[in-house]
């Protein structure tokens, strides 16, 4: 049971912490993206039907390829949140949460167009988990870390790369310079808008591969409601993790604990008569408690959310 509960929280903290990672950046350049929930689902609609007409050519590079065009897609979509807020100077939440409101909309009408009102069970082609030699016969531990699908390990490498680049590059201090003092690095010679506008096309592109995630490896299918949420959660993980990333992978992995107990605790007989409805709420309670604790005491960049204006 533990070593299921624990595989299943490094499972379902992958999607978060692929969102966040990219979010981090995109908030560290001053850039607050309220729709990460819409590039995800968009991204998840992409790569699954991208998958899905691909697999016809070539099965094993289908999931490759549905992952790419959802991680595009949700580049294609960020740039237009950086069009509206670094170009026109729209308000940051507002744009993303019409950007949400886009997304959710074009997709469940393609969705209908093309499968119909009520859809079709379609078979794609997904991650398959691999089991790394010797490292997955370790017991206890095996099971945990090392029989997963390329996408988890990839994003757990990611995490210490992304640090790397964020705190010990000059690319990477210039990022953290437009989102605490945009005036000053502009006067460095820094291009404020230009890189904020490479910092959001980063974040959709991961947000893409996390949605592209859900569709493509957490489960073989698309449902227009499997993101539940996942975006504004991914939002509060930056905020736990105090937008580092290692301490985002922490976060996530809390999260995805939370995400992994309600399938585990129903099994219970002894729990039997606690509604189901209660153990799906967790993730969404620990949200809410994880805001409610840290938004006053965390201290975001100082330009967040505020947009540039060259005088």
């Amino acid at each position: 049971m533990i070593e299921q509960i624990l595989a299943a929280t490094i499972r379902q903290a992958t999607p978060l912490l692929i969102v966040a990672l990219g979010e981090i950046i995109s908030e560290r350049a001053g850039v607050i993206n309220i729709g990460l929930e819409g590039i995800m689902i968009l991204g998840a609609f992409v790569g699954w039907i991208g998958s899905f007409y691909i697999q016809s050519a070539s099965v094993g590079l289908a999931p490759w390829m549905g992952i790419l065009l959802g991680a595009l897609s949700g580049m294609t979509l960020a740039g237009l949140f950086a069009i509206l807020i670094l170009g026109l100077k729209a308000d940051q939440v507002v744009t993303g949460t019409g950007i949400n409101l886009l997304a959710f909309g074009v997709v469940e009408v393609l969705y209908r167009r093309i499968f119909g009102a009520t859809g079709k069970a379609l078979k794609v082609a997904i991650f398959q988990p691999i089991h790394l030699p010797l490292l997955s016969k370790i017991p206890l531990i095996g099971p945990i870390l090392f029989q997963h699908n390329l996408l988890v390990y990839a994003a757990f490498i990611a995490v210490p790369l992304v640090y790397f680049y964020l705190f010990h590059t000059h690319h990477g201090l210039a990022i953290q310079a437009c989102g605490e003092y945009p005036k000053s690095a502009d006067t460095v010679g820094i291009n404020v808008g230009r890189l904020q506008a490479k910092c959001v096309l980063f974040g959709g592109f991961m947000a893409g591969i996390a949605g592209g995630y859900l569709s493509l490896a957490d489960v073989p299918y698309f449902s227009t409601e499997m993101t539940a949420g996942r975006g504004f959660i991914a939002l509060s993980i930056v905020i736990f993790g105090k937008w580092h990333p290692v301490k985002a992978c922490g976060a996530a992995l809390l999260f995805g604990l939370g995400s992994a107990l309600p399938d585990r605790l129903q099994a219970i007989p002894d729990l039997g008569f606690i509604p189901y409805q209660f153990f799906l709420m967790l993730p969404y309670v620990l949200t809410l408690l994880v805001l409610a604790g840290f938004v006053g005491r965390a201290s975001p960049p100082a330009a967040l959310a505020l947009p540039y204006r060259r005088e």
